[in-house]
């Protein structure tokens, strides 16, 4: 079987659901239109992950091998993964259950940002488009790497932002460790943070010691996060979804954001990535131009 991902709960097969929903809405819709339709996997993993504990457990699906098998077909699917023993156990994947679509999967084991960089170079974006998802190593994606996505203008998106790694990052009193503040500038894109989520703790002014307090909860930093990655792409979900573990703490925050500046695009992408966002199955669309 190989070695399987060692993580996941309910979240996991929470996202990779919405994920799937969205590629089949995908291929479907563009089939007719003039562009080759590229999937891109930036943590592309062993294309298994294990659920559950070591004694209550299961081996599921994971993103890759989940577009390898979705309803419609990319023109080239994209897999990036940094770890050479997880690459190598994809490519044997591909080798032995799609063996007819080898001819159409690059697996590329480097680090997602600088394979990034690389495509949104290397691609004819006026001849291809894309949907990618990132589910990354807790922060480690930076946020150069979304703004060379997002200029490409071909290109949805799935992030899965780390949540729970960025309120730890956070602390509560605003004693932050600069190698955690430059960390939560990399992945957010500038320090705005520090004004949105910090104000001065009324208790130790009081006693005439400056002070911060985090007000940062749920609701206030899944909408800066949305505001902050509207700064870069033309058109972001309000709907992201909250992704909780077995307590109900927020873990992950699954967004969704389009890089296409064209009305039609955008209209269609929204309106099927809102609706998949609420918990409701996909409908059939009309194909529109993106």
């Amino acid at each position: 079987m190989g070695t399987q991902q060692k993580f996941g709960g309910p979240w996991t097969v929470e996202k990779l659901n919405i994920l799937s929903d969205y590629l089949a809405f995908y291929t479907t819709a563009l089939k007719s239109m003039p562009f080759d339709l590229i999937y891109i996997d930036a943590f592309a993993g062993t294309g298994r992950i294990r659920i559950g504990d070591k004694d209550d457990y299961e081996i599921i699906d994971g993103s890759a091998k989940l577009a390898l098998q979705s309803k419609g077909e990319f023109s080239k699917y994209i897999f990036i993964e940094q770890k050479r023993k997880f690459a190598k156990e994809l490519e044997d994947l591909v080798d032995q259950e799609f063996p007819a679509m080898k001819s159409k999967v690059e697996i590329i084991p480097k680090d997602c940002n600088e394979a990034l960089l690389g495509i949104c170079k290397a691609i004819d974006w006026k001849k291809n488009r894309a949907v990618l998802f990132l589910d990354p190593y807790a922060a480690h994606l930076k946020w150069d790497t979304l703004k060379a996505v997002a200029d490409t203008q071909a290109i949805d998106v799935w992030y899965l932002f780390p949540f729970n790694a960025t309120i730890r990052m956070m602390k509560k009193d605003g004693e932050i460790d600069p190698t955690w503040k430059a960390k939560l500038n990399e992945i957010l894109g500038d320090n705005s943070w520090e004004t949105e989520f910090y104000v001065e703790d009324p208790q130790l002014s009081l006693f005439g010691s400056p002070g911060l307090m985090r007000t940062a909860d749920t609701a206030s930093l899944k909408s800066y996060i949305e505001k902050r990655l509207k700064t870069i792409f033309p058109a972001v979900s309000s709907n992201s979804r909250v992704l909780l573990n077995g307590k109900n703490s927020p873990l992950f925050l699954f967004c969704f954001a389009v890089s296409n500046p064209s009305s039609k695009a955008i209209g269609l992408a929204l309106k099927v990535a809102n609706y998949i966002l609420k918990d409701q199955p996909v409908h059939k669309e009309k194909a529109a131009s993106k």
